[in-house]
């Protein structure tokens, strides 16, 4: 049996690139907290912030809200988005960024002078905790930071001090201590406490800096509320803001975490604008544990015949890696394994040395998750814009319509154990959702969860009326469903003498499968691919309408039924 020949692939071009080239270099990024770096022309770092709202922040900064004179966005062609799952590790990662690239308009972060670090006297014979402002490894120490405030840091210093019982003088007196009576040191000064004892605090202590907080808190959270009871209100504080110190602990750990040489992380993410005919690989540079940089690559993709993983991952090991003089000793890449993918891997990473691992775990997955965002981020960066004309002649191909589908309804029906059962109706023309001519239906003829005949009763009431009023008919009908919901649109229209009118077809979420009417088997086309995208996109919106008017019903008749039986209960007995 002969393979299909696969079509070569145009090279992958790094994001800042592509916008600069296209002018699309500011586009809104997503509402979500996150690191946003403003490059040159040339690609080069200029600025690197953070904000809760990559969104709103980009806007300040276009609108001249951030700098009055606009130099950044006049020094800059496009901007870059890295999402993160909370704000704490947003500022990490700026801080690492902006160690790393050294942009000329950020005058602060450009060292770690700002940001306490935990440090470890591991080399000492009882070792200590102590704040540190300015670190330098060395041996004989662990780093564990930055953290976020020196509040943060030392609720953790005196947290673990006083549970593990550590010592904090810098120097071993002669005697025991006032902390030794207040049982909140172990007196290693006076022998109290053994080395190899005192050694297994230290391991737990870096233990929990390490991350593994779940077995402390149960046993810090009954503490604080204790402290709360008897009123030591200062007390409970403090072990409040040590259990977000503990927290922010593995969250850390997403960005910053002991150092392995050097990594790569890579992640894929396709787009979910049909308009969008891109792909999109996000790339991390991990060094010694700590993100140094973030590289966003796009590949434009046909619109009929968009590239397996494998097929993306293929091109992009080898046009990255090909030419690299010094590269990775790993390469994570998020998610499975794609078939077909082990040619590349041997012949071109293996003999050089470089492990690749897929579906990492541990801090790597958390690496690998923000790999996905960057990506993700990146191939969304696009401007809503009509389908183009290649697209809706894609989608004429692979449904086999007689017209180009320049309109498209989409239906849908919502409800909860057959109540308050509703319907929608939504429109797009040319691959764009027209909202002045969505609609909303209030199932009437139909008791229970029969949601065939919901279907059919919605299409019957939208299209009687339309062939009544001659207006324009749809070139797609698509309904949110397999085989029973397309038979009951079908039937619905040929009551109304429409069946041979508007071409029906179905799409089912679990599987994305296309059904047609009289056909037995499914249609399983690429999900990914820019045709299915569009229909993908139909769906969701009458979807997400349909739910929208069936959650407002249910309040309205929760309201009225409390109202009811308000006024039913009996006033106050007049004396």
């Amino acid at each position: 049996m002969t393979e299909r020949p696969t079509t070569p692939l145009p090279g992958f071009v790094p994001a800042s690139e592509l916008a600069a080239a296209t002018g699309e270099g500011f586009r809104l990024g997503p509402d979500a907290p996150g690191v946003y770096l403003f490059r040159s022309a040339r690609g080069e770092v200029i600025y690197v912030g953070k904000a809760r709202s990559l969104r709103r922040r980009v806007l300040d900064h276009l609108r001249a809200k951030i700098e009055k004179d606009g130099t950044i966005v006049a020094q800059s062609a496009s901007v870059e988005f890295v999402p993160t799952s909370n704000e704490r590790e947003a500022l990490l990662l700026e801080a690492n960024l902006v160690k790393q690239y050294q942009p000329p308009y950020n005058v602060l972060l450009k060292d770690d002078r700002s940001y306490p670090y935990l440090m470890v006297t591991v080399g000492e014979e009882f070792p200590r905790v102590i704040l540190v402002r300015r670190p330098r490894r060395r041996p004989g120490v662990l780093l564990f930071g930055p953290y976020t405030s020196a509040r943060e840091a030392r609720g953790v210093e005196q947290l673990l001090g006083d549970l593990l019982q550590l010592r904090r003088c810098v120097r071993l007196p002669k005697e025991a201590c006032l902390y030794y009576h207040l049982h909140v040191c172990s007196a290693p000064c006076i022998a109290a406490i053994g080395p190899e004892a005192y050694r297994a605090r230290i391991d737990r202590a870096v233990s929990i800096l390490r991350g593994n907080v779940a077995p402390l808190r149960p046993e810090l959270e009954t503490e604080m509320r204790g402290a709360a009871a008897r009123q030591e209100f200062e007390r409970a504080a403090l072990l409040r803001d040590a259990l977000r110190g503990l927290d922010a602990l593995a969250e850390r750990q997403h960005v910053i975490g002991r150092g392995a040489g050097r990594a790569d992380v890579i992640a894929v993410a396709y787009p979910r604008d049909p308009s969008s005919l891109r792909v999109a690989v996000g790339l991390l540079r991990v060094e010694e544990g700590e993100v140094r940089g973030t590289e966003p690559h796009l590949l434009q993709v046909p619109v009929d015949d968009v590239p397996e993983p494998a097929e993306i991952l293929r091109q992009f090991l080898a046009q990255y890696y090909g030419a690299r003089i010094e590269p990775p000793a790993k390469v994570y890449i998020a998610g499975p394994r794609p078939a077909g993918l082990d040619p590349t891997l041997d012949e071109l990473l293996a003999p050089r040395g470089i492990e690749v691992q897929f579906r990492p775990t541990g801090r790597y997955a958390s690496l690998a998750a923000l790999a996905e965002r960057l990506a993700r981020a990146t191939v969304d960066q696009v401007t809503p814009s009509a389908a183009p004309r290649e697209v809706l002649r894609a989608l004429q191909s692979l449904l086999e319509l007689p017209t180009i589908p320049n309109r498209i309804e989409g239906v849908d029906i919502s409800l909860f154990q057959g109540y308050e059962a509703v319907g929608s109706l939504v429109v797009f023309e040319r691959g764009l959702p027209k909202k002045s001519e969505y609609r909303r239906f209030k199932i009437r003829g139909v008791t229970g969860t029969n949601d065939f005949a919901m279907i059919a009763e919605v299409v019957r009431r939208r299209f009687l009326r339309r062939i009544a009023e001659e207006e324009i008919l749809p070139d797609l009908l698509l309904i949110d469903g397999g085989a029973g919901q397309v038979g009951a649109a079908v039937s619905a229209l040929e009551e109304i003498g429409a069946g041979d009118r508007i071409p029906v077809v179905g799409l089912a979420k679990r599987e994305e499968e296309l059904y047609f009417p009289g056909r037995q088997v499914p249609l399983k086309p690429n999900p990914n691919a820019s045709p299915m995208l569009l229909l993908r996109a139909v769906r969701d919106e009458s979807h997400r309408f349909a739910v929208t008017y069936h959650r407002t019903r249910r309040r309205i008749r929760l309201r009225e039924e409390f109202d009811q039986a308000a006024r039913n209960v009996p006033g106050p007995a007049s004396g």
